[in-house]
C-alpha cells in the first residue's frame, strides 16, 4: 500500500506495536464528519460491506509519506474543553457549514498523544511529528470546497496543550468551561471513561494509584476537571487563546469565536448554524432544553463540596481571565 493508493481513506485506529504504531484505515465512501463525535462517523462507515471486506493496516510511516505528498488542510482552529460544557455544540455548529471539516474527539489523536505511556521511547519530539502527520491525514478534504479544518480534542487532551502548541504553534485555540457543579452532575449520570480512577495516570492529578482508587467518584471527577482548567489557564497565560463560558453559548459562536478563528459568515450560513442550536446536539431527534437549573437541583452535598474545593478556585480564575481578554 502506498500513500497515493490511500486517497479517500481515513486513519481510524492507532494500533500499539513494540517497533512503532500501526494505523488502521477506513474508506468513508463520501461520508463527512457531521456526527457529534469522530467515532460515530467511523462506526457508521465500518458497517459498509466494502470496509467489512477490505481493511487496511499500515506502518505509521505511511502517514509521513502522505503528509509529504498530499498534505491535508492546515488546522483553522482547535477546541479544548473541561468536559460536558458545550464544546460539542460549537463543533456541530461549525460542521453545519459544508466548507468546514470538523474532527471531534478522534481516538487516533488521543492515542498518539498517549503513545509514551505504552512505550517510553516515544518522546515528545516523536509524538509531535506523528501528530502533525495524523492531523494532515485527518484533514484531507472530504468534498469539493472544504477549506477550513477544526479539531475538537478530548477534555483530558488539555493537559497536552504545550505539546500540541509545539506541533501547531500558529493555530488559534479556545477553551470552553462551565460551572463545575453542573459538569460533575453530568459526569455522575454518565461518566466519561477517562473520569474513572486508574483510567489515566494518577500522576496527572498529583497522586498515586492507591490514593486515586480510594477517592469517591465525585472527588476524582472534581480534581480531574480542576486539573484540565489549570492546564488551560496556565497555557493561556503564555500563549493566549479564547476562554468561553458555557453561559455565553450559542451567540458567542457568531461573534467572538468567529472573529477569533477569522471566519466571515453570511446571514444564510449563520442561519444554518443556528438551526443546530434548536436540537440536542448529542441526540438530534430531541429539541434542545436548557438543563442548568435541573443540574443545580440534582447536585448532592458531596458534589457541591468537591466542586467548591477543587473546581471553584479555577472557575473563578478563568472568569477573571475571560473578562480581562474582552476588556483588552
Amino acid at each position: 500500500m502506498t500513500a497515493s493508493q490511500l486517497a479517500g481513506w481515513t486513519p481510524i485506529w492507532i494500533v500499539p506495536q513494540p517497533a512503532g504504531p500501526q494505523v488502521d484505515w477506513c474508506h468513508l465512501n463520501g461520508l463527512r464528519f457531521t456526527h457529534p463525535f469522530f467515532n460515530d462517523t467511523i462506526d457508521h462507515a465500518v458497517r459498509h460491506p466494502f470496509n467489512l471486506l477490505f481493511r487496511q493496516r499500515t506502518s505509521i510511516d505511511l502517514l509521513g509519506e502522505m503528509h509529504a505528498t498530499r498534505p491535508g488542510l492546515h488546522p483553522t482552529g482547535f477546541i479544548f474543553h473541561m468536559s460536558r460544557c458545550g464544546s460539542t455544540l460549537i463543533s456541530q455548529m461549525l460542521a453545519a457549514l459544508p466548507q468546514n471539516l470538523v474532527v471531534s474527539e478522534a481516538g487516533p489523536i488521543d492515542a498518539i498523544l498517549r503513545a509514551n505511556l505504552w512505550n517510553p521511547k516515544f518522546d515528545e519530539n516523536q509524538r509531535i511529528l506523528w501528530l502533525q502527520w495524523l492531523v494532515s491525514a485527518l484533514g484531507q478534504p472530504q468534498q469539493a470546497g472544504q477549506k477550513h479544518c477544526f479539531i475538537k480534542f478530548d477534555s483530558w487532551n488539555t493537559l497536552d496543550l504545550p505539546l500540541i502548541h509545539k506541533a501547531f504553534p500558529g493555530v488559534p485555540w479556545i477553551f470552553v468551561y462551565r460551572e463545575p457543579v453542573e459538569v460533575i452532575v453530568s459526569n455522575m449520570k454518565q461518566i466519561a471513561g477517562k473520569m474513572l480512577p486508574g483510567a489515566v495516570p494518577p500522576s496527572w492529578l498529583g497522586c498515586d494509584l492507591i490514593t486515586a482508587l480510594q477517592m469517591s467518584r465525585e472527588e476524582y471527577c472534581a480534581r480531574a476537571l480542576a486539573k484540565y482548567c489549570h492546564s488551560a489557564l496556565a497555557h493561556h497565560q503564555q500563549h493566549p487563546g479564547l476562554l468561553i463560558n458555557y453561559n455565553q453559548l450559542p451567540d458567542v459562536v457568531f461573534s467572538s469565536i468567529g472573529d477569533f478563528f477569522k471566519q466571515d459568515w453570511s446571514a444564510s450560513e449563520i442561519e444554518l448554524m443556528r438551526q443546530v442550536t434548536r436540537f440536542n446536539v448529542k441526540n438530534p431527534s430531541q429539541p434542545f432544553a436548557t438543563d442548568t437549573e435541573a443540574k443545580t437541583r440534582e447536585a448532592s452535598d458531596l458534589i457541591r463540596q468537591q466542586a467548591d474545593q477543587w473546581g471553584r478556585p479555577l472557575h473563578n480564575q478563568l472568569e477573571v481571565a475571560r473578562r480581562g481578554q474582552f476588556h483588552s
